[in-house]
């Protein structure tokens, strides 16, 4: 039985996890009104801390690949991708529902 090339999937969980972290940022930033579940600096410090955890896991699962000469995972980094994208569409989202809220 041939092997062409073993790929290393064990950090998908935790792309899996941040996206759905992020999935749920966005829903409580759509329906929060009057009452604010969450201000300004907790937004942005999220948001920066998802990327930075997200980017970081990819490259470490770069040099794991690299060092036991695995194939790498492509679907990380379209999650990866999907991380950053939704950060970007969280923090659009927050600041047209911050600029709705004061007119």
């Amino acid at each position: 039985m041939e092997y062409s090339s073993l790929e290393f999937v064990y950090l998908r969980p935790i792309f899996i996890a941040l996206l759905l972290f992020l999935s749920l940022l966005l829903v409580i930033i759509l329906i929060q009104k009057g009452n604010k579940l969450m201000n300004s600096f907790s937004i942005y410090s999220i948001l920066i801390g998802m990327i930075a955890v997200s980017s970081l896991t990819l490259v470490c699962e770069g040099y794991i690949v690299d060092a036991y000469g695995l194939g790498g995972d492509a679907a990380t980094f379209y999650m990866w991708e999907g991380i950053v994208g939704l950060s970007a569409v969280n923090f659009i989202a927050f600041q047209f529902k911050q600029k709705q809220g004061v007119s």
